[in-house]
């Protein structure tokens, strides 16, 4: 009736664990004794040993409850300090593990590594980071966003048009594989000089227009090629043109 799953843990790889009998089990168990049968005969009855019915039914006495307790684990250390170790992320976000660890010692909290990573993934604490442009920080800017934002429920979508730009290129590769230790992982790439291909295109409400494919990358004299040449030709009086990323002269 027992049976066994591997769990991955730096404390025991691949060690067998025995999983808990189904709560269900249990109270059928706890059930049969409560109709007048004997922990033994109840335990025969279910193929279970002696000792799990009688363990079940002082549970069930105790707590009222025939769930199993949490089997195996620990408390990491690190659990005891979270509320100073989770400031710490929280005030400086961006800093490497290194350099997390060097602040964590000078609140005498000490730790390693791979003890701090897996009680950031505990926390569910993930890598990641959106850089915005520092000019949202000025004041002048602030102000322009806001008035941007407040119009923005009186523009006609169908007056609004988004222009941006994407390219590929032909070196574009996954540059690691896995194999065995000794063995190369092999990728091939166009050999020679590569090529890059810049698509840009404008994005209306309904459709999308003004499309352009030219061979390497965006430059400011095409692009101005592509405004007077592709894009104009498509603009109406009163259209609003929005493009990313645009530097104000």
């Amino acid at each position: 009736m027992m049976e066994t799953l591997c769990i991955d843990s730096p404390y025991g790889r691949g060690r067998a664990v025995p999983k808990a009998y189904s709560g269900d089990l249990r109270e059928r168990v706890i059930e049969a004794v409560a109709a007048g049968a004997s922990r033994r005969e109840a335990a025969e009855r279910f193929e279970v040993s002696v000792a799990s019915a009688v363990k079940w039914l002082q549970r069930w006495r105790d707590h009222n409850s025939a769930t199993p307790k949490p089997c195996g684990g620990s408390v990491s250390p690190l659990e005891e300090f979270a509320t100073e170790i989770l400031a710490v992320v929280a005030e400086h976000p961006d800093l490497a593990l290194e350099e997390t660890l060097a602040k964590l010692r000078k609140q005498r909290i000490q730790t390693s590594r791979s003890s701090l990573w897996r009680f950031l993934d505990r926390h569910n604490i993930s890598l990641k980071k959106s850089l915005q442009a520092a000019e949202r920080q000025r004041a002048d800017v602030a102000r322009a966003r806001r008035r941007w934002i407040r119009e923005q429920g009186f523009l006609d979508p169908a007056r609004l048009v988004f222009i941006d730009e994407t390219a590929v290129s032909t070196n574009l590769a996954r540059l690691r594989g896995r194999a065995p230790k000794g063995v190369r992982v092999i990728g091939t790439v166009p050999l020679g000089s590569w090529e890059t291909i810049t698509f840009v295109a404008a994005l209306r409400h309904n459709k999308m227009t003004a499309p352009m494919v030219v061979e390497g990358a965006m430059t400011g004299e095409m692009f101005l090629a592509y405004v007077e040449q592709c894009l104009a030709p498509t603009l109406r009086r009163n259209d609003i043109v929005a493009r990313d990323n645009c530097r104000a002269p």
